[in-house]
């Protein structure tokens, strides 16, 4: 059966708080404790507030040191509080930075072959696995922790306006709902337009890479393809653009109507306390508490439908950084304990054949040939026909879709491809220029 798209992302969502409680178990517990602190400090200032305007509207003096001592100390809270949980989160992102890029660049490196590097489909993914950093993962580990205080601030906030207007209180956590929704389908709609832009973000990457590539730069000057492949730049670029364009559109519509519903709820509670406080029903501090809480839940509620957004897109990187991590090499992995011989009678290729991929035509057809050792060898022919593509199964780079290549007689796929490799050095026609 088919795993659920919800259970996907909760198995991924555990996995990424897995490492991040890897990368630092005293800093996540830090900001487990930061969370619930800077949760509760809003319910705490805005009850204080009250009874400190409370105790100086009745004028009962002595009930005044109390809150104010304590607004005091919330201040304090309040001030040190952000910088304390900035750097937890910091060294957090960098902790989880490093362990994302070795964990994803040692898994590159094992796959032994170059077939994967030549698959348009495998160069999407792994572009948007390195985009899985540290700081990219933040909305789903530090965010967690916002969003846990943001839930916490929610409680706390509607359990204050609860206790001064159940009515209220049931209003503006009703109010909060198309809000969700809203956003949710909003964040959606981008994580699936990024998706579809990955293929032609990478077309753009290489167009752009080959007008400033300094090994494409005489090819694109002789044939005066400079024009050509800028047009394809910019026009790769519209495409991303017209799709952005739209989605950033509808965003500010959406944005702007649910920000309309908002002030609405809190300009109803605003008039409701102030007809109520008229009439002796409310305290002017029940006032200043209602308004203040209406505020704090409405900012707090729209700042956790953004970190439950924000987390799914950083969710959809993880997903492409564990599924890379879940590949498998693309050669066939050698025999236990299989050892590559000292070459002494020589290489030999036995009905070799060989294509990139099924829909390709054969590059090699029955090649059967022995290089005896100590003698030299040259391979002539023409573009394409299969001089380097020989070398490369030589390499093992590829595996020969049938037949077989023998060293001493020892097959070479029965051997580790880094052994073989240790016995050999080879300079290809499109080597890398370190300067």
């Amino acid at each position: 059966m088919t795993e659920s798209v919800d259970k996907i992302r909760l198995r991924y969502l555990a996995g990424l708080l897995l490492l991040c409680w890897r990368a630092g178990p005293a800093l996540t517990a830090g900001q487990l404790v930061t969370t619930v602190v800077g949760g509760l400090l809003p319910m705490g200032t805005v009850w204080a507030t009250k009874l400190l305007i409370d105790a100086l509207t009745a004028g009962r003096t002595e009930h005044v040191l109390g809150p104010a001592t304590a607004l005091v100390g919330l201040g304090v809270a309040v001030g040190a509080l952000p910088h304390l949980v900035s750097y937890l989160r910091s060294e957090c992102d960098r902790r989880l930075d490093l362990m994302l890029q070795d964990r994803l660049y040692t898994q590159v490196n094992r796959f032994q072959g170059l077939s994967r590097f030549e698959n348009p489909v495998f160069l999407d993914e792994l572009r948007m696995a390195a985009q899985a950093t540290g700081g990219s993962m933040g909305p789903v580990t530090s965010g967690l922790f916002d969003l846990g205080r943001n839930v916490i601030t929610v409680i706390g906030l509607l359990s204050a306006l609860a206790a001064l207007s159940l009515p209220l209180a049931a209003l503006v956590a009703v109010a909060a709902v198309p809000v969700l929704l809203a956003r949710l389908s909003l964040e959606k709609r981008r994580i699936e337009m990024i998706t579809r832009q990955s293929t032609t973000a990478r077309r753009e990457i290489f167009y752009a890479s080959l007008i400033t590539d300094v090994d494409a730069a005489k090819e694109v000057r002789l044939f005066g393809l400079g024009d050509f492949l800028k047009g394809r730049v910019l026009g790769e670029l519209r495409t991303q653009q017209s799709g952005e364009r739209r989605l950033d559109r509808r965003e500010a519509l959406v944005q702007a109507a649910l920000a309309a519903l908002s002030a609405g709820v809190g300009g109803a509670g605003l008039l409701w306390a102030a007809y109520s406080a008229l009439s002796g029903s409310l305290t002017v501090g029940d006032v200043t508490a209602m308004v203040a809480a209406v505020a704090g839940t409405q900012a707090a509620l729209i700042a956790t439908v953004e970190y439950a957004a924000y987390a799914g897109h950083a969710l959809m990187l993880f997903a492409h950084h564990e599924r890379v991590m879940a590949l498998t090499d693309d050669l066939s992995p050698p025999k236990e304990g299989a050892a590559l011989p000292a070459l002494r009678r020589g290489i030999e290729l036995r009905d070799v054949w060989f294509r990139y991929d099924d829909g390709h035509p054969w590059m090699l057809r029955g090649v059967d040939l022995t290089i005896p050792h100590g003698t030299s060898l040259a391979l002539v022919g023409l573009n394409g026909a299969g001089k380097s593509t020989l070398i490369k199964l030589l390499c093992r780079f590829y595996d020969p879709s049938r037949g077989a290549i023998l060293w001493d007689g020892v097959d070479i796929r029965d051997v580790p491809p880094a052994e073989l490799r240790a016995r050999m050095g080879v300079l290809f026609q499109d080597f890398m220029n370190s300067t």
